[in-house]
């Protein structure tokens, strides 16, 4: 009789065991679940969202193939009129670049002001170290009246150059220029520039409507 009690008692107390066990796996698979969950909808402490900045460097377009159609702009961004595109050269613009590259320049008016979009193939130098001979041009030319800053321009960097004299230079007040290189080292990099005796909130609109 005291065997029979005894062996109950021991197979009850193996049964709660079981019980107590299965509901701590239930618990511990559902905090998994919920940490993981927290984990991967919220962002760490301290790092912004850039997601805008991806798809803004998604619209520029790699100038791959070289040719008049890179200074088209289709659409027009609104008060934009085109007038000619035709072959260009770097050194004869007044933008204080002394090589001779070949490019294209897409002439456009705005309120009948002049606005120009132009895009050069750089051999001798690369597009960026055109541009710090124009930033030293610029400096020399206009001194203490120039100023030189980098603005956004469709996800990337662009540098920006002001001069703040009295009478409006003949290239405009703003030049507006950058690098467009596929990164490979073998390719070419193109130097994109965009000026004009108008405001700047209209070279701006015209840099971005390019895609470049």
């Amino acid at each position: 009789m005291k065997k029979s009690f005894l062996i109950l008692i021991i197979l009850l107390t193996a049964a709660l065991v079981g019980v107590s066990g299965c509901l701590g796996s239930d618990d511990a698979g559902s905090n998994t679940t919920n940490n993981t969950t927290n984990n991967t909808t919220e962002p760490p402490a301290g790092e912004a969202d850039n997601s805008s900045n991806d798809s803004n460097q998604s619209n520029v377009t790699i100038i791959r193939t070289f040719s008049a159609a890179v200074v088209s702009v289709n659409p027009l961004p609104e008060g934009f009129t085109h007038i000619a595109t035709r072959s260009a050269v770097s050194n004869t613009q007044g933008l204080g670049i002394s090589e001779a590259y070949n490019g294209f320049r897409n002439m456009l008016t705005y309120d009948n002001a002049n606005v120009f979009l132009s895009v050069y193939r750089c051999t001798a130098k690369t597009a960026d170290e055109v541009i710090q001979d124009m930033i030293a041009s610029h400096a020399s030319r206009y001194g203490n009246d120039s100023r030189v800053s980098t603005v956004m321009i469709n996800g990337h960097e662009a540098t920006l150059l002001e001069a703040t004299v009295l009478d409006t230079p003949q290239e405009g007040r703003y030049i507006l220029v950058w690098s467009n290189w596929t990164g490979d080292p073998f390719d070419d990099s193109f130097l994109v520039v965009v000026n004009g005796q108008v405001n700047y909130s209209v070279i701006k609109a015209l840099a971005e409507a390019s895609n470049l």
